[in-house]
């Protein structure tokens, strides 16, 4: 089942399944504490039983609709939305071509979000930060029947980054999983160039590889890839990256790249995260914010109110 059709399902769990299954224990709660009338054959017990079988009644129907709509209707739309999506980012991971017009479209996409997210800038700006989500998974290539790292040791890198944009940003940063590909990259191995070498890199053989192993591995995010609102931001373990230990090309593409230890520090995925919404690096005065470059000095780095506000504005970070 689709990821949308997944939370639409836990939505009508939590806000109408679960309250109708506390209306029904409250009644049939006071059925059984209500005496019987004999001498009316317990009349005053009819209505609450009635009202039982009714909320019974509600409780089917709601199963029901909750099963058509969500794992049938929704799942069939959200796959076929799912493989347009791929579709289109078959399209985009064409050499030359393809890496041309997802370098465009990714960032037009981001400068629209960016207006019409402004009034949204100005009151986080003022602290007001209601509850937003944000996607992002892991994809490990496989080499030679070798893979890159083990999901155990990168899992620390997953939490902390959950926990810094939860503290920070109000965010829900949701991990969606490690994937492993065994699809060769090009000569074999994957070294990165974080410069401009780097970016016009992504619009040749490198940049195709990225985008292709992006359709099968986050195939439940191809759609809103290719929407450019919502999607997830996919972390790549490489080789090697060159004078770095992490890699975003920010806007240009939905993924970044965190090269195989010794290297990366614990926060490094939410650095690169931060990237990827269009965080540039600062020089603190303390070495406390995430953005810094090189190693925090702290286990708890923080943001500041445009970072903050910047990340919450971002085309990856959604209310639904």
């Amino acid at each position: 089942m689709g990821r949308s059709c997944t939370e639409i399902e836990e939505w009508v769990e939590e806000e109408i399944q679960r309250p109708i299954e506390e209306w029904e224990e409250r009644a049939e709660e006071r059925c059984r504490r209500r005496r019987c009338n004999w001498w009316c054959l317990c009349c005053n017990k009819w209505f609450c039983w009635i009202e039982i079988i009714l909320v019974k009644v509600i409780k089917w129907v709601t199963e029901i609709v909750k099963t058509l709509v969500t794992r049938v209707v929704c799942t069939a739309v959200n796959t076929i939305l799912d493989l347009l999506g791929a579709l289109w980012e078959l399209i985009l991971s064409i050499p030359i071509i393809g890496g041309i017009i997802r370098t465009v479209f990714n960032w037009v996409v981001e400068i629209i979000w960016r207006i019409i997210s402004f009034p949204e800038f100005l009151a986080s700006l003022a602290g007001f930060r209601p509850r937003k989500k944000m996607y992002f998974g892991v994809i490990i290539p496989v080499i030679n029947d070798r893979a890159l790292m083990e999901e155990a040791d990168i899992q620390p890198w997953v939490d902390t980054a959950i926990e810094i944009y939860d503290r920070t940003c109000n965010i829900d940063l949701r991990f969606t999983g490690f994937c492993r590909t065994r699809v060769e990259p090009p000569g074999g191995s994957i070294s990165v160039n974080c410069g401009a070498e780097g970016f016009f890199a992504d619009w040749w053989l490198d940049g195709s590889w990225f985008q292709f192993i992006q359709i099968g591995c986050k195939f439940q995010s191809n759609w809103r890839r290719a929407i450019g609102h919502g999607g997830e931001i996919t972390v790549v373990i490489v080789n090697n990256i060159e004078n770095a230990v992490g890699c975003s090309m920010s806007a240009t593409h939905n993924y970044v790249t965190v090269q195989v230890p010794p290297g990366p520090f614990v926060d490094t995925v939410a650095h690169e995260i931060g990237h990827a919404c269009l965080l540039g690096h600062v020089t603190s005065t303390d070495g406390n914010n995430l953005m810094d470059t090189g190693g925090r000095s702290t286990l708890l780095p923080v943001l500041d109110n445009v970072q903050i506000s910047a990340v919450r504005t971002s085309r990856h970070c959604v209310y639904f």
